[in-house]
């Protein structure tokens, strides 16, 4: 797989570009988990793979950008994942980032056009992804974004179909769904990092929206 270069191989392939554009995320991330099956297999250099994701945050990044979404709007998110690879240790742990680093970017390009027209709704959309592992404060957002905490509800409602809080909480846990399926993290780590008050919380929240608690989709689904 590292032959040719020293680094991973499909940083110079088109084929998540094209996935990008598509928004195709599934395949998106099946790749990514074939590419780690065979990390472990050749004991792949912890080093070299924080470097790699370094690279691919980038490469995310651009190509958000190139579909239409501000530059500024994505320093927040760009910054928090170099930071966090910095301090990142191991090859599982930096295998848990690059699926959270993929998901995260591909959340933003789906969900961010999801009402078309709506520059305020698409605004929305975008703080509440990119906030998407911090606890949500309507006061705040609606703040951040220059609205009234009023016009924000109404017209997300109208929209959406649901409020502003629940759209959150849905995101969050098809967040989680992705960390339980794929990371060791366990289910306390997962509900601090998604800004739930607590394990209980995020126990409840997951149960009502899936049908069944974290650690029981954790054990039919975990791969």
């Amino acid at each position: 797989m590292w032959d040719t270069f020293e680094s991973d191989i499909s940083i110079f392939s088109n084929e998540i570009s094209l996935l990008m554009e598509s928004k195709d995320k599934v395949t998106a991330l099946a790749l990514v988990k074939e590419k780690h099956i065979k990390e472990k297999l050749i004991a792949l250099n912890t080093i070299d793979k924080r470097n790699d994701l370094i690279i691919w945050n980038a490469i995310y990044a651009k190509e958000i950008i190139k579909n239409g979404t501000s530059k500024a709007s994505l320093h927040p998110i760009y910054n928090k994942f170099y930071d966090i690879l910095q301090g990142s240790k191991g090859l599982e742990e930096l295998q848990t980032i690059e699926i959270n680093i993929l998901s995260t970017y591909f959340n933003i390009l789906i969900n961010e056009i999801e009402v078309t027209g709506n520059f305020v709704i698409n605004k929305i959309l975008q703080y509440l992804h990119l906030k998407i592992e911090d606890y949500i404060i309507l006061q705040n957002l609606a703040k951040d974004l220059n609205i009234s905490v009023g016009y924000a509800s109404y017209c997300f409602k109208k929209n959406m179909g649901m409020t502003i809080m629940k759209y959150a909480q849905k995101i969050k846990i098809e967040r989680a769904k992705t960390l339980l399926k794929s990371a060791d993290y366990s289910i306390l780590h997962i509900s601090a990092q998604l800004g739930f008050y607590d394990q209980s919380h995020f126990t409840k929240t997951f149960k009502q929206l899936v049908g069944i608690s974290p650690s029981n989709f954790r054990n039919t689904n975990y791969c």
